[in-house]
């Protein structure tokens, strides 16, 4: 080693394929292009979000109705009759899940796995967001319904956190369980 020999160090070598930087950048730009895309249509598309908002109101209408809570229904916008007098609560496009499914399906679409690990992750988490999203209102419609002065902490925190590491779990489990790692050809 002492006359100009350099050491013998046995060379790493490198993973066939991408790497994780190229990987990973597409990954960021599929999936902003997917989302980006999505929203707009939601923009271009303003019948389909109100038809939604309306959907979701039924849904919690149903649900109250099967709970026997005493509610008038109007469009999207629900009355509450109380002991404490009327409440009402408005379902706008955000109460609807479907900006968090926006995200969900960017994810999934964006992330490399193949078409039918893709199309699993979307048949199983977008009505798992949904059933979530429905049980998360009627929860908050029980709140406004019980206790008012603890809607906005439900409805403003609580829940939206919650929501948001839902969804994060979903796709977690989803490249987890679903999703088989490539092999290097």
């Amino acid at each position: 080693m002492g006359q100009g020999k350099k050491p013998e160090v046995e060379e790493k070598k490198r993973p066939r394929g991408p790497s994780f930087r190229k990987e990973f950048l597409l990954f960021l730009v599929l999936f902003f292009f997917i989302w980006l895309l999505s929203y707009f249509l939601t923009r271009r598309l303003p019948g389909a979000v109100d038809a939604s908002q309306i959907v979701v109101a039924r849904e919690v209408a149903w649900f109250l109705d099967l709970l026997g809570y005493r509610h008038a229904i109007d469009g999207s916008i629900l009355t509450f009759f109380t002991a404490h007098g009327g409440q009402r609560m408005s379902i706008i496009p955000e109460c609807t899940g479907l900006y968090t499914t926006i995200i969900y399906v960017a994810i999934v679409g964006a992330f490399p796995a193949r078409a039918r690990e893709k199309a699993v992750g979307l048949l199983v988490g977008v009505p798992a967001i949904h059933a979530l999203n429905l049980a998360r209102m009627v929860f908050i419609s029980l709140v406004l319904f019980h206790r008012p002065d603890l809607f906005a902490f439900f409805h403003g925190y609580l829940w939206q956190v919650g929501f948001v590491i839902f969804m994060l779990l979903l796709v977690i489990l989803w490249m987890w369980k679903i999703v088989k790692p490539r092999t290097a050809g």
